[in-house]
């Protein structure tokens, strides 16, 4: 389950327009075998691409503005584009003039890694988290989310291992109450809980990455 919804990424203080894909200039065009040119493109086979004119450049037709096409990648720097995923390669019957490619960024996947690193943050007796989800685990997991997505962009100020430590911290604190999970559980169990929760010192972890 995701802790928080691509909204919360906005209502938690992201500003609009800050997750903007960065479009990177597009090299040549072949009519003949329908390839653009990108070295270093990276893309996979099935990558959401999508293009844009700039400083009064035009599209290779027929190529849209703002419609999600599909990579088909030849080598590590030329590529087709499909109308499906898996689909046949576009017939490119013109090379348009400055235009740049952007790969939409992965918003949703990046929720859900970090909704799993959240669970990794908690104690045992805490997760999995059900709905609804506390106020403070969503607005850490779309903080945690917009500092990704941010650093994708190349606009993120802050390293991301100091976000991920102060939000372990800030999870931990709440989960000290947080009552054990399961009907089974006894009520000493959540008595010795919540009298030792103010006593419980914070563990050693490992930093986001792996890096101690």
């Amino acid at each position: 389950m995701a802790y928080c919804v691509t909204a919360d990424l906005y209502s938690y203080g992201l500003p609009r327009g800050a997750l903007a894909s960065p479009g990177v200039l597009v090299g040549t065009v072949s009519t003949a075998d329908d390839t653009l040119e990108l070295d270093g493109h990276g893309f996979d086979d099935g990558t959401t691409l999508q293009f844009r004119a700039v400083g009064g450049g035009t599209l290779p037709a027929p190529i849209v503005a703002g419609v999600d096409y599909y990579a088909i990648v030849v080598d590590a720097w030329r590529f087709q584009i499909a109308a499906i995923s898996g689909g046949a390669a576009i017939d490119l019957t013109s090379t348009g003039t400055t235009f740049v490619v952007m790969a939409p960024l992965p918003i949703a996947a990046t929720i859900e890694k970090v909704s799993r690193l959240i669970d990794d943050m908690l104690p045992a007796h805490v997760v999995p988290l059900t709905d609804p989800v506390a106020p403070i685990i969503r607005m850490t997991t779309a903080e945690l989310a917009a500092a990704e997505l941010l650093a994708l962009t190349g606009k993120g100020s802050v390293s991301l291992t100091a976000i991920y430590d102060a939000a372990r911290k800030r999870v931990e604190r709440w989960s000290r109450n947080v009552e054990i999970r399961g009907t089974n559980a006894p009520p000493t169990a959540q008595r010795t809980l919540r009298s030792s929760a103010a006593l419980r010192p914070l563990t050693p972890w490992k930093r986001y990455g792996g890096i101690a």
